[in-house]
Order: C-alpha cells, then sequence, then structure tokens
C-alpha cells in the first residue's frame, strides 16, 4: 500500500520510500526541529538525515490573572503535527511489509519442509515394493 504524502512533498521529501526513522525535538519554546533519516543507495550524493525547523504557534492563554511570558502558550506547527501522522503512516506500511515478507518466508520453509518430508514418505514406500 503507498501513503500519500502532501506535507512532505510541500516540504521538499522528494524520496519518502527511502525513509527510515526520524525523530522531533523541542530545542526552544517557538522551535521544533524535525530530523528524517534515509537509507541512500550505494554512492548516492543525498543525505542520510535531513533536518527541518519549525515554528510553534503563540496563542494567549485564556485568563486574566497571567501576565507577560506566562500569558503566552505555543502549538506545534500544522505542518509539522501533519507531516508526522504521514511519516507515521509511512513507516506502519513499511513495518507491516517487513511482517509480511518475514511470515511468507517463515511459511516457505515450512511448506519446504512438509514437501520434503512428503518426498522421502514416497520414496520409502516405492522402496518397500521392490
Amino acid at each position: 500500500m503507498k501513503t500519500k504524502t502532501p506535507n512532505l512533498t510541500e516540504m521538499g521529501v522528494m524520496n519518502p520510500d527511502q525513509i527510515i526513522g526520524y525523530s522531533v525535538v523541542h530545542v526552544a519554546d517557538d522551535m521544533d526541529v524535525l530530523k528524517i533519516n534515509y537509507r541512500r543507495p550505494k554512492n548516492s550524493f543525498l543525505p542520510k538525515r535531513r533536518r527541518y525547523e519549525f515554528k510553534r504557534m503563540s496563542k494567549p492563554m485564556p485568563g486574566n490573572e497571567l501576565h507577560g511570558e506566562q500569558a503566552i502558550r505555543y502549538e506545534i506547527s500544522p505542518i509539522l503535527a501533519r507531516a508526522t501522522v504521514e511519516l507515521d503512516s509511512l513507516l506502519a506500511d513499511k513495518k507491516q511489509m517487513t511482517a509480511t515478507k518475514q511470515g511468507l518466508k517463515q511459511e516457505l520453509a515450512e511448506l519446504n519442509t512438509e514437501f520434503n518430508e512428503r518426498i522421502d514418505h514416497l520414496s520409502k514406500m516405492i522402496d518397500a515394493l521392490d
């Protein structure tokens, strides 16, 4: 299943299929940093990690009793919030694909074992007829 990533595309992420992880760091009251890690092909000139900075939105606190710096709260950028949702979805799809791949390999190994046991059984039955 291919996840659509319009917010990541808007940020300049051109290869979302190469993303292997991300982290969000709150560096200041009004600033968040998103770091995206990539698995690049061998000899690629593209970076293995990109960094994006997002300003937090300031909103006044409800009530009249707070003044100055205490009267302002900072909320995460809507673009960052949507980008993290897309990243979570992307990484969940990859994890599901990996789990499916491992399951198929295990099923193939079990089938191979059963098939070989059946061949051995038939070989013994043929030898018993002689």
